[in-house]
């Protein structure tokens, strides 16, 4: 019998080694890109379904004839605070499971948020809620470190629209702050609240415009960016959702009275409703 030797082909252990760390890199390079923006997605679709909710709610508390704010002498709300009776009832309308607020005037003394000035203690007891006191852990679009870390405004930014009564937090993970004042009130939702991030105005943070005005009857929630909730000749006739348009170190999400430059980012809030 002749016996007939075949010459095997085969890679060395080195070969395989070499292959393995190119498709480990290859994986690593990709999932960087496409994994941030399946939880952007996530994120969008959350926002959609919160607003949906907060709306609901709103002209639910409306049809109960609660009023909403204080209101100037031309009947006009933006600018003034919440009244007692409405901040109550939105949280009937709510699934609430927690909250804290800024000030003892609204809330008992165990239930101040209490994570300022800092986000790294360890004694936090509302760790969900981003902001407090005015200042706030949440960044514009575009902000990817802490610009300010021992700072008033750790980010860089200031948080007086974001917290100016009380932080909401509901059964799904949402947080809902209810802010006021210098241009507001504002609702502002953090769709998988500050443990989760990025904490970033446009990514799972987004914003809302409380219209009022008691004279002419019309009352309703606008998103951020929608035609009437900024300034035009501060922003252009398109509020942009972009990390290179608006502010990146303000204080207030649209200036002092709502007529500044808005926050970048802040305006991705009614450009996703629309998407």
């Amino acid at each position: 019998m002749k016996h007939h030797y075949y010459k095997r082909h085969g890679f060395t252990l080195a070969e395989v080694l070499i292959t393995l760390g190119v498709i480990g890199v290859v994986a690593v390079l990709t999932l960087t890109t496409v994994i941030p923006e399946i939880q952007n997605k996530q994120n969008i679709a959350k926002w959609k379904k919160e607003y949906s909710v907060i709306n609901t709610a709103f002209n639910e508390v409306l049809a109960d004839g609660v009023t909403i704010c204080n209101y100037t002498q031309d009947g006009n709300c933006n600018g003034q605070s919440y009244t007692d009776e409405f901040v109550d009832a939105l949280q009937t309308k709510l699934k609430v499971t927690d909250y804290c607020g800024i000030s003892t005037s609204y809330v008992p003394s165990n239930k101040l948020c209490d994570n300022y000035p800092t986000w790294s203690r360890k004694d936090v007891k509302f760790k969900w809620v981003g902001a407090a006191n005015g200042s706030c852990s949440y960044r514009p679009l575009g902000v990817n470190s802490k610009s300010q870390p021992d700072s008033y405004y750790p980010y860089g930014i200031g948080c007086y629209n974001l917290l100016g009564r009380l932080s909401i937090l509901l059964n799904d993970g949402t947080v809902v702050y209810l802010g006021e004042s210098h241009g507001g009130p504002w609702i502002v939702v953090d769709v998988n609240n500050f443990q989760k991030g990025p904490n970033q105005f446009g990514r799972d943070v987004f914003a809302i415009k409380v219209t009022s005005n008691i004279k002419t009857d019309q009352h309703y929630l606008k998103a951020m960016g929608a035609v009437g909730t900024f300034n035009k000749a501060q922003n252009g006739d398109t509020c942009e959702c972009s990390p290179d348009k608006g502010t990146k170190s303000g204080v207030y999400l649209a200036g002092q009275a709502g007529e500044g430059e808005v926050m970048s980012g802040v305006c991705c809030s009614a450009k996703y409703l629309l998407e």
